[in-house]
Parts: structure tokens; sequence; C-alpha cells
């Protein structure tokens, strides 16, 4: 469980004492542990008195002398004073702070620490703070100490002292108290409510109201300034229409008090935001479109403005390669006005607003809904894969097109993730191309050949990358980001799969990856897959140079019936395999590699015969070795 001020963890039925074990310690060799006349030595007469055992107790196995001590097991107690310290201090979070004279790092100064074990103090301090038995009340209801040494007495004294523990059970107060004070529906959207979860130890719901001169404001400046801002619950009427009202979760003081400042507070945000909102009416689009070219992207990569151009060619690229050529011109579209509200004086007011605003103002130039749609999601998933028909498409692709011109424009420059150093988002960006690719609107492309697509644009503008570097280390953090999104695939088909040939493709990655389950479940077909594997290796590696094109080898060069017999069954299984049959195409192929290498010498005296069956293995290893390096599965 866990609140603002505590993290508390309760484990049942823990023993009281470590089980005794059994150490086998090694002594000396038996030549030294023994004169000629069997007497032990003074070097085994010394080990036994430092293991605390008699001669009687040793045997000998081998070359040494053995015995097998028994360790009592320690008190838990013990155990615990030396392994909680060790356990708060390696807890990590996204931000965190030293405070005072103190050298450790952790979300909020640590004040108290209660740590119990079978109703004694565990014995231990952290940065001067010493453990007992002793928690604290709320911050500002009740100031106070209590004790407690088991969960039982800690929750309901927690609960005497206004702190509800269990998050779940906050979150039910807040939703059930904001619909019930609520004079319309607030907006309960599970980011914003797990916030306020964890914002709260005591939540109350109070509703306010702000002055209806703003709700001519576009509806995402109203929400934003609410929810994202100012933790907020937006509250909408019967119609679904945003009313002059919102819901918020107080921790302390009083209602009116609370509902007085947060109106205070919401009033001026958007008394501020409504000035530039009507600045910004006066200035056309396209004028915010110019303005981009006075803004710098990055210090190599030009222009905000010359950035656009480079999307809009990337965006028209990607919905052609998705089967939609008839949206290439509105692509053009979007990827053009993607980031002309950078220029804004909303969004230079409230950076959140990026996109948002945007699709407002493109709304307002009399551009299509579906543009409008796909400039407002790009810079939220979640957003995007709500989209539907050509917006969904046009979203797409300006949100791969933006991350892949960012790839291509930092790994040209030999900008790359290191370590846990990742200061432009190049992994982020990867994982989440993952994941649209991945969406229920896929993108099938190959994104090494957008990142080249996207250094092209950059040359067009007379700006010059490494593309060879950009290439390989965008391989290298896809790998790395298959690792992290598949951790529940078996490790080894994992490693196999990383070493294929569709890593930029995640739709056919993620096909290999099921070939590769179904190929690891056959053990005597991926036996017999590595017979051609194994031998092409060890020929490239003395130097021989494999020809793995099936079409270039010649039957005749073969002199093998068997081999003539491989040769059309494999040439037949390419054809499948390039219409989607695998298992059954791989299996055909099974009895005949089985035939062709128990029957055939493949390193024959005559060169063109080695040669051709050479070439043969290669080709059919190749048909395997498409889906992954076959040698990384176990067994």
């Amino acid at each position: 469980m866990g609140t603002p001020r505590r993290l508390i963890v309760s484990l049942a039925e823990v023993a009281d004492q470590q089980p005794d074990s059994i150490k086998e310690m090694r002594g000396p060799g038996i030549k030294g542990a023994y004169d000629a006349s069997e007497t032990p030595t003074a070097a085994l007469l010394g080990f036994c008195r430092g293991q605390g055992v008699e001669v009687t107790d040793l045997r000998k196995e081998g070359d040494y002398v053995w015995v097998d001590k028994k360790i009592a097991g320690r008190p838990t107690l013990e155990v615990l004073s030396e392994i909680l310290p060790v356990s708060v201090r390696a807890l990590a979070f996204d931000k965190s702070m030293r405070w005072g004279s103190a050298r450790m790092r952790f979300a909020r100064p640590i004040r108290w620490i209660l740590a119990s074990f079978g109703g004694d103090v565990v014995p231990f301090d952290i940065e001067g703070v010493e453990a007992g038995l002793v928690s604290m009340g709320h911050r500002f209801y009740s100031r106070k100490t209590f004790t407690a040494t088991t969960l039982e007495e800690y929750l309901p004294a927690a609960l005497e002292h206004c702190v509800q523990p269990d998050a779940k059970i906050r979150e039910k107060m807040i939703r059930d108290q904001s619909v019930a004070i609520c004079s319309g529906t607030p907006d309960l959207t599970e980011a914003l409510v797990s916030e306020n979860v964890f914002l709260t130890e005591w939540p109350t719901a109070i509703e306010g109201n702000f002055s209806t001169e703003y709700l001519e404001l576009p509806e995402a400046v109203l929400v934003t300034a609410m929810a994202k801002h100012e933790r907020m619950f937006p509250v909408r009427d019967a119609a679904g229409k945003l009313t002059s009202k919102f819901v918020w979760i107080r921790n302390s003081g009083k209602d009116d008090a609370v509902r007085a400042g947060n109106e205070w507070v919401l009033n001026a945000r958007f008394n501020d935001a409504k000035f530039f909102y009507d600045e910004d009416k006066k200035t056309d689009f396209d004028d915010f479109l110019a303005q981009t070219d006075r803004m710098l992207y990055q210090e190599k990569l030009g222009s905000v403005r010359a950035r656009g151009d480079r999307l809009a060619t990337l965006c028209a690229l990607v919905v052609s390669e998705m089967g939609c050529e008839d949206l290439a011109d509105l692509a053009r579209t979007v990827g053009t006005y993607a980031k002309a509200d950078l220029s804004t004086g909303l969004v230079s007011e409230m950076a959140s607003l990026q996109g948002l605003i945007g699709a407002e103002y493109s709304a307002r130039a009399g551009h299509p809904s579906a543009v409008c749609d796909a400039i407002a999601a790009q810079y939220d998933l979640t957003r995007l894969f709500h989209l539907t028909d050509d917006a969904r498409v046009l979203g797409t692709a300006l949100f791969i097109a933006d991350q892949i011109d960012k790839l291509a424009g930092h790994l040209g420059q030999g900008i790359a993730p290191t370590g846990s150093s990742d200061p432009v988002g190049l992994r982020r960006a990867v994982g989440q191309l993952i994941e649209v690719a991945w969406s229920d609107v896929p993108y099938t492309g190959d994104f090494a050949h957008l990142l080249h697509s996207a250094l092209g644009q950059y040359q067009t503008q007379s700006i010059t990358l490494d593309s060879d570097t950009a290439a390989t280390t965008l391989r290298e953090i896809f790998q790395g980001r298959y690792l992290a999104m598949l951790s529940d695939v078996r490790y080894d088909i994992r490693e196999a799969a990383l070493q294929g040939p569709n890593l930029t493709q995640p739709i056919n990655f993620r096909s290999q990856l099921e070939i590769l389950s179904m190929l690891a479940a056959d053990t005597a077909l991926v036996q017999t897959a590595l017979r051609p594997i194994n031998i092409s290796a060890a020929a490239e590696k003395k130097g021989i140079v494999l020809v793995r094109d099936l079409s270039l080898v010649t039957a005749a060069d073969l002199d093998s019936a068997s081999g003539e017999a491989l040769l059309t069954a494999a040439k037949a299984a390419e054809r499948q395999l390039a219409q989607g049959e695998t298992i059954s195409a791989l299996k055909a192929l099974q009895p005949l590699v089985s035939d062709f290498f128990e029957s055939t010498m493949i390193m024959a005296d005559d060169p063109a015969t080695r040669a051709a069956r050479l070439g043969l293995a290669g080709g059919v290893a190749a048909l395997f070795q498409q889906f992954g390096d076959l040698t990384k599965l176990e067994g």
C-alpha cells in the first residue's frame, strides 16, 4: 500500500529463524593432510580448528579432505536489520532528491521508519532516522503519532488519524464523491484519477465554478488547464458539453477556502489563455506557419519550417506505403502544418497544448476534419488509436514521420542513447514506432527504408548526415526495445529472432517470433535445419564464398539424385514461403535434407560439384535462417 507520505509492505507468516543449512567445506589435499603414518598434519589440525570440527568428522574424497559443516540459521530479526535498509536504499524513482546532510537520494525526505517483526522493532537506521514502532497521522488533520506492530493494528490506527493507506479504497472514495457532489458529469479519466489517488491520504471532493466568459475558449484549452495543470476534473452537461464547473480533490483545508482559492487560480489561468487566444485570432494560420521559419528545430537540423517540409514528404510516403495513395495530398498538408502552432501565443503560454491548438487553428483555416484530428493526435498515442478512417491513416503517417525525422536527424549526427542517458528520447521514439506498427491499423513497411528516405530529405536541404551510422544505431535501438518489450517471450526464441533480418519491420518481426516458437517446439525439424546451417557456416569460416541463391544451382552440377530432389523441393518451398506458408513448407524439406546429407559428400573433389552442393546447402540454410538464428534455440 502507499500514499504520498508512506510506503507500506507487510509479509505474513515469516519464520522466526532461518533454517539450519549444511555447507560442504574443502580442506587440505590428502597428501598434505596426513604424514606417512597417516597422522594428521598441522595443516589438517588447523583446518579442523577453523571449522570447529573433529578429525573424525572429515571424509576423504578425490584428492582432498572434506567436512559437512552445519550452519545454524540466524534469527529473522537479525537478518531483517541487515536487508531492510539495503532494500529501502535500492528503491528507484523517476525523480529523486537529497535533503539536509543526507547523501542518499529518495523520492521524498525520510522522516520516520516503522519496522516491526513479531512485535519487536527491527533495529536499523537510514540517514540518522532510526526504525521504531511509531508512525505519523495525516499531516494537517491529525498531526499525532501512533504505534503499531502488525498490519492489523496499523490499518485501523491510520484511519483514526485520517489516513487511508489503501489506494484502491482512495480511488473509490474519489470516484464516488466526485459523482455525488457534481452537478453534471465529471470527466474521471484513469490517468487523472490515479494521479489524485497518489496526491492524497484523505481525499475529499469539492465542486467549484469559473467565469462563463471563458467557455468561448477552445475545449482543449479548458480541459488542459483544468486536468493537466490543476488536477481538476472538467464537468459536462447531459449533452456532453463542457460547463463552467470543475471538481477538485482536496487533501486538507476547508471546503469554502479551498474552493475560493482554486476558483481564483483557474480564472487567472483562463484569463491569461484568453488574452493569447484573442491575440492569436488576429493572425492567419499560414502566417503562424511562416513564423516557424524563425524557430530553430535543432542546431544542425534547420528551422521548424524546414522540418515541416520534410514531414510533408515523409507523410505522403507513409500513406502510400499503407496503400492509401489517394490521401497523399492531405498527408502533405498534415506534415506541413503539424508544427505551425509552435509559433502561436497559446502554445508559448501552455506548451502542453501543442498539436491540440494546431488542430483548432487548422479547422479555423478550413482544413478537413481528418487533417485536424491527425494534427491533434501527433503527441498522444492514446488519442491516435481512437481515431478512425482517414484520420487514423493520416495520424499514423504523421506520428511515424515525426519520429523517423527525429531519429534520422539525431542518429545521423552520432547522437545516440548511452546507458541510462537518452536526452532526446530516441529509445522512446523507437518503442512508439513499434507500438504503432503493432496497432490495429498497422504499418507494414520497413523503418530502415523510411530512415533512408528521411536522411534523403535532410540531404535535399543541404544538411549532411552520416547515413551508415544512423542505420546501424537504429537497428541497435530496435534490438534494445524488443528486449524490453518482449520480456515474456522465451529468451532463446527472442535471441534467435534478434539475429534475423526483420528488426526494423515490427510486423514481420512479430510473425518471425511466432514461427520461431513453432520451430522451437519441433526439435527434430530444428536439428535437421542445423545441418545445412552449420555446414554453410563452416565453409564460410574457411574462406569459401557461398552462393545462397537456389536459382543459381544447376541440377547437373550436383551429380546427386538426392541433391536434385532437394533442389526441386527447396525451390517449391521458397515459393510457398513467399506466399505465407511456413512450417508446412519447411517440414516438407525435412526428409529430403536428411537424405541429401546422409547420401552425398558435400566437399566433393570436383570444384563445380563442390560449389553446387555447397550452394544448395547455403540456399536451404537461407530458407530457415530468414526467421532468425536457429543456433540460438535451446536443445
